[in-house]
């Protein structure tokens, strides 16, 4: 291999994601579950206490509470959804792959081949 090639475009050939010709529609989510609530909606956030402390008039509590789901942006339900494994992402067909999955693929190669270094070198 060409060391002066740039180390992405290495990375990519050392190890390119899963190529198929066959086509199948994509979608923008991870999982085809809902996401579950983390909190019902009116619980108070626990660890707030040293920035709210607690009321002396249970009627008026001062610490914040979850709001239902449809109250957050649409960005906070994402948050809770897992990302792709790096086996998913190594199945997954090159046309497919968004710029975020193509990232973490690379994000996961590369801290497997410091694990193995690592494993091989005894630290």
């Amino acid at each position: 291999m060409n060391s002066s090639q740039p180390l992405l475009r290495r990375l990519l050939i050392h190890r390119p994601l899963h190529l198929t010709s066959t086509t199948t529609t994509s979608t923008a989510h991870y999982s085809s579950t809902p996401t579950p609530s983390a909190m019902k909606p009116g619980t108070p956030i626990p660890g707030l206490t040293s920035i709210y402390p607690p009321s002396k008039d249970p009627s008026n509590p001062t610490a914040p509470s979850a709001l239902p789901r449809s109250d957050y942006p649409s960005w906070v339900s994402a948050l809770a959804e897992a990302p792709p494994t790096l086996a998913k992402l190594r199945n997954m067909k090159m046309e497919e792959a968004t710029d975020k999955d193509m990232r973490r693929y690379l994000k996961l190669v590369r801290r497997n081949l410091i694990k193995e270094n690592n494993a091989i070198a005894g630290i």
